[in-house]
């Protein structure tokens, strides 16, 4: 985001007293997540404490951090750009957002009923193997490790450019600080820190956008008629702005419908079963805990997503669409632009205040989203790799898996620091594709068929969760994404023969193939409860099944 032309273009907003501001801003974020997550975290070196918290954390608090999990800077900021820019296309894809929790509610709670802490206790309920829990584990650590890079890279620019330091340099040693600090705070804090810092990321997150709409509001008299006018009268589309089309006239290949049609696929899928997501749900006391948490975050995540799309039709009504996509081509400047125009307004003081807060829950929204990916993969290293699949489920010592879980959290998190330190200059949104085809392909169907086929194998879940991880990466290799064009990851090469961003009509399809084929010609013999046992864990709240695989 070129956050630095934007305050080049904005005297009001570029002066020292405002950067000082939002540099405390950012400070007191990292301070307060720090000291959150050293107050709350585990008393005890206890899985159930270090891992979900042991449960006692009421709806409200687990909705919001639901909500902090899944929402990220792409949604807080990204959203109101896109809006700004490609009206009716842009109301679509802010649906697709909502759309991935509705997925995710289908899900909440047969997930629940049957998972203790990981993804991989969800599978090994149906198959026992210690080859698909090493298998789930990697596909996780995988997914993880890409969207750390995405989510340290947006907080990386972001700070560095709202500080006037644009340099790679100074870009690189913010994303190393701010991992080096998250993953301390993951480490010591747990669940219990990591609920405490997404709940207060979605509150200032709510709080942030209210208050800029409710600013845009009162520039049109309290009319929003006036201005959705105001927007058709200064995005320049004209009247192509409210209807379809105007992301197809932005990318007229011929394989741009199938294109987003991947791309929309990859978010509402994707987005839906991403491993630290899921995990929060393991937070809930059960089943029908699960489920309210999940609308609780949807009315949540709703409520994010309208405030921006409001953000998003200010912007074209105050900035003008010519001028948003002269500073910002991606549109992710909305939000910078349209408090620029408040700052010189009759309100420029609360313009400039607004300016800071709104910075704060960008550093927020990634910082939160960075402890919830951190403790997911801890929990893939401590649990699924070291104490079930290495040490059998026997680990002599209380402390032992939790310190093995820290460990891996400091590995995992110095290869999402090392990576992104190198590919900073590289195309970040990659990552984010990438990790949202390899959930969509590899989790997803290894989920809805552990979940609701009684008659999916060992063999079955194997193949879908290496065939689908698998498929992902060797198309991906082969799209503009990598090579090809200027913006690829090796511009100098052109071994590009799939016109696509993402995979997934491809690699989704390939994913629930391989699960049926291996199921179907492999022997019968599954490992858990079937549908069944999942329906009656499901109405006694999960409490009798769940206790079984404690005590196993």
């Amino acid at each position: 985001m070129p956050v630095h032309r934007i305050l080049a273009a904005a005297p009001s907003l570029s002066t020292g007293d405002t950067r000082a501001a939002v540099l405390i801003g950012f400070l007191l974020v990292v301070v307060a997540a720090l000291f959150a997550c050293l107050l709350l975290g585990p008393q005890r070196e206890e899985a159930d404490n270090f891992y979900i918290g042991r449960r006692r954390d009421k709806p409200l608090r687990n909705s919001l951090a639901l909500a902090g999990d899944y929402v990220s800077s792409a949604t807080v900021v990204g959203t109101a750009g896109t809006v700004a820019l490609m009206g009716f296309d842009g109301l679509f894809v802010a649906g697709s957002t909502l759309a991935a929790l509705g997925v995710l509610f289908l899900l909440a709670g047969p997930l629940r009923a049957r998972g203790r802490f990981t993804l991989a206790d969800v599978f090994a309920d149906r198959a026992p193997g210690t080859s698909v829990r090493i298998a789930a584990a990697v596909v996780t650590l995988l997914v993880c490790l890409l969207y750390l890079v995405v989510q340290l890279s947006a907080v990386a620019l972001v700070t560095a450019q709202l500080l006037g330091l644009e340099t790679v340099g100074a870009q690189r040693a913010i994303a190393v600080m701010t991992g080096v600090l998250i993953t301390i705070a993951t480490a010591v804090g747990g669940m219990r820190g990591a609920t405490a810092l997404q709940s207060a990321k979605s509150v200032v997150v709510l709080v942030a956008l209210t208050l800029v709409v409710g600013a845009l509001l009162a520039r049109f008299g309290w009319n929003p008629a006036a201005l959705l006018d105001a927007a058709l009268a200064h995005n320049g589309a004209g009247s192509a702005y409210l209807r379809p089309g105007l992301l197809q006239r932005s990318n007229p290949s011929a394989s741009w419908t199938f294109d987003f049609v991947g791309l929309q696929l990859s978010i509402v899928l994707g987005a839906a079963v991403m491993p630290h997501v899921l995990m929060r749900l393991h937070a809930t006391p059960g089943p029908a805990a699960a489920r309210r948490s999940v609308r609780g975050a949807l009315l949540v995540v709703a409520t994010v997503v309208a405030l921006t799309v409001v953000i998003g039709l200010g912007t074209a009504a105050t900035v003008g669409g010519a001028r948003l996509a002269a500073v910002s081509p991606g549109g992710t400047g909305a939000l910078m632009l349209t408090t620029e125009v408040l700052a010189d307004g009759p309100g420029g003081a609360a313009g400039a205040v607004l300016f800071v807060l709104v910075a704060t829950a960008v550093f927020a929204t990634s910082l939160a989203v960075i402890a919830g990916i951190t403790l997911t993969a801890s929990a893939a290293v401590g649990h699924d790799l070291y104490r079930q699949a290495l040490r059998r489920g026997g680990v002599r010592g209380k402390g032992v898996e939790i310190g093995t879980a820290r460990w891996g959290a400091v590995a995992v998190s110095a290869a999402g620091m090392t990576l992104t330190y190198t590919a900073l200059d590289w195309n970040i949104q990659m990552f984010s594709w990438v990790a949202l085809a390899l959930a969509a392909s590899s989790l997803l169907p290894a989920l809805v068929y552990t979940l609701f086929w009684g008659r999916f194998t060992e063999r079955g879940l194997l193949w879908t969760l290496t065939g689908g991880a698998a498929c992902v990466l060797v198309l991906q290799t082969f799209t503009p994404v990598v090579s090809g064009l200027p913006s690829s990851l090796l511009p100098g090469h052109d071994f590009a023969w799939l016109p696509l961003q993402s995979v997934a009509p491809f690699s989704i399809p390939v994913g629930f193939a391989l699960g049926w084929l291996g199921s179907v010609t492999g022997p019968g013999r599954t490992g858990g409860t079937g549908g069944t046992g999942q329906r009656a864990a499901s109405r006694e709240g999960g409490k009798e099944g769940q206790a079984a695989r404690m005590r196993t």
